[in-house]
């Protein structure tokens, strides 16, 4: 019965994850309530993911990794890229192989991505070059990068928690670097060759905006008392020619879908929902009468600014307080005096009702502000305002510092000396006590959604240990493969951790693995080392979806990229590294 209840939980915890209809957090809180009141675990073993050392280690890396973005201890390195890459793209792909994964061995991927993309929007203006054919490789290399050290990544850091937890081995910092050396080679050789034909030759949005060429979104506006559009039918201004077109009207409770009837006319507080360039739907705000609805719904309708001239994309971040809000109550225009002219959810323009949209990790939002409103919302925290390189607010006589004790950190974690947990937090209480980094910008770059996934999760392995169901998985998972050779056990764990990073959290797939992996191996009779190695380098395999990483999803607007842009480039590397992954695991860790 134990075992029921727990592969429904499971199930519906998956699901949940899936389609975010409710946030990570309240998830993993849910799983972690459920799994005490059921009687599966006790409840002190339901909250044993708060003091796991993983969790705390994480959280720890998050800090460290903030005060090397805040104090630019890592501008050095990104300006001899940028210097010595001179007018050749292939010279800045090697140089950027070279620099972005050695950052992402030692730091969280999130902020260093996060700081790459306006260098490469920048970057991209100068070499006349497409965003889209630089943004995801940037974030491939810094996946990659991740699997070369056991603090690379959140995931490798909890895999090795619940396998030493489990009686399984345990991993030193560098213990697998020489395989993700090697695992990151293959991948750099697939970019270097094919990106360039797989990828889209598209320009984001903000880079559009003083070009003359396309980029489009979908908006909605509000029909004012005296605009020049009342009384004029359809066809006088959206059209055929028009530059922005008419996708809906929303007349009080009546929905006018496309196609309109042409000679509908238009009508007071009309909401028009209109799809064009972000140019032209600028133009027809500030010159017929019309406001964004956003605005409105914040209070009154506000004027448009003479500064309010810059265009930015704002990202939605996995620990945006913005996330499962409407779009009518985050108050952007009310807090920072910003516009949002649309949403773009996975590439693509977001038009069902706009106002009350509920918004989602990943999400992009046109903005419009003067530069203060944007600096103001990029300090706020929780989305990435998307330009060109700014000017950000950094301590630079600090670098030395936060760089001195990030390397002390690797130092002593590599020699042993002290366990990784006390490394960590002693490197985060260094960095806030030499003033690297303030209290506030600490709290704020530890993701939430990822700890509190990770301490959801570790419960929920134990208790697929406690009731049985991880035996269970083990013996259908090996009599669906047929065999017991070990390479094929080593391919098919990778396989399953591959495909279901893909849809959802690779810390949760991580989780849910290292158990029934383990059985594997006591029933099989062989070294669970190889089997933790190929879920560690499985649940980076996330290059085939939007959706399976939160740096896909920051690229995702920027570089102007579709579901199906990851898919065609993805998909093909996820097989390679497989079957690179299924060869290599049994040769250096033999089962």
């Amino acid at each position: 019965m134990d075992e029921i209840i727990l592969s429904l939980l499971i199930l519906i915890a998956v699901t949940l994850l899936i389609t975010q209809h409710i946030r990570t957090e309240v998830t993993a809180l849910l799983i972690i309530a459920t799994l005490a009141i059921t009687g599966l675990l006790t409840p002190e073993e339901a909250i044993s993911g708060f003091s796991s050392s993983a969790t705390v280690t994480v959280a720890g890396m998050f800090v460290l990794s903030a005060g090397l973005i805040r104090t630019g201890a890592l501008d050095m390195a990104v300006t001899f890229v940028l210097r010595h890459a001179k007018e050749s793209q292939h010279r800045l792909f090697l140089l950027l192989t070279a620099l972005i994964p050695t950052l992402s061995a030692f730091a969280n991927n999130t902020p260093i991505v996060m700081m790459m993309i306006p260098i490469a929007l920048t970057v991209c203006r100068r070499l006349t070059i497409s965003p889209s054919k630089l943004l995801m490789p940037i974030n491939y290399l810094a996946i990659l990068g991740g699997t070369c050290t056991l603090i690379g990544t959140s995931t490798n850091i909890l895999v090795n928690d619940l396998s030493k937890r489990s009686g399984g081995p345990e991993f030193g910092i560098f213990d697998f670097s020489v395989l993700g050396i090697l695992n990151l080679s293959i991948g750099v050789v697939y970019l270097y060759f094919l990106s360039d034909t797989l990828l889209p030759n598209r320009t984001p949005v903000i880079l559009q905006s003083t070009q003359d060429r396309g980029g489009t979104f979908d908006t909605e506006v509000i029909v004012q008392a005296k605009s020049s559009l009342i009384g004029q039918p359809i066809s006088a201004v959206f059209g055929e020619g028009a530059e922005v077109t008419i996708l809906e009207i929303i007349r009080e409770r009546e929905v006018l879908r496309s196609p309109i009837d042409p000679t509908t006319i238009i009508k007071p507080d009309d909401a028009l929902i209109i799809h064009g360039t972000a140019m032209n739907i600028r133009t027809l705000i500030s010159s017929v009468g019309v406001v964004l609805a956003p605005a409105i719904q914040e209070g009154e309708a506000t004027k448009q600014q003479p500064g309010d001239n810059t265009l930015a994309e704002a990202v939605i971040l996995s620990n945006s307080p913005y996330v499962g809000r409407r779009l009518s109550r985050i108050g952007l225009n009310r807090l920072y005096g910003i516009k949002v002219l649309g949403i773009e959810r996975l590439g693509r323009p977001h038009r069902l009702l706009i106002r009350e949209t509920r918004l989602k990790v990943g999400d992009v939002l046109l903005v419009q502000s003067d530069v203060d409103g944007l600096i103001r919302l990029r300090e706020a925290g929780g989305v990435m305002v998307v330009e060109e390189i700014q000017q950000a607010m950094v301590e630079r006589e600090k670098a030395p510092i936060a760089l001195a004790i990030m390397v002390g950190v690797v130092v002593l974690a590599a020699l042993n000396v002290f366990p990784l947990v006390s490394l960590t937090l002693s490197g985060a209480a260094l960095m806030l006590l030499t003033r690297c980094l303030r209290l506030s910008e600490a709290t704020q770059a530890m993701d939430t959604s990822v700890l509190l996934l990770m301490a959801g999760t570790i419960p929920l392995g134990l208790a697929m240990i406690k009731t049985g169901l991880a035996f269970d998985i083990a013996t259908h998972f090996l009599g669906v493969i047929g065999t017991t050779q070990p390479w094929i056990v080593i391919g098919g764990i990778y396989f399953l951790t591959m495909v279901f990073t893909a849809f959802f959290s690779n810390t949760a797939t991580a989780a849910l693995m290292v158990p029934v992996a383990l059985s594997v191996a006591t029933e099989v009779g062989m070294n669970p080392i190889p089997l933790m190695i190929a879920i560690i380098f499985g649940a980076s395999s996330c290059f085939a979806t939007p959706i399976s990483y939160q740096t896909n999803l920051m690229v995702l607007g920027p570089g102007g990229y579709t579901f199906k842009d990851f898919v065609r480039i993805g998909l093909p590397l996820n097989l390679v590294l497989w079957v690179f992954a299924t060869v290599t695991i049994p040769f250096f860790f033999p089962p």
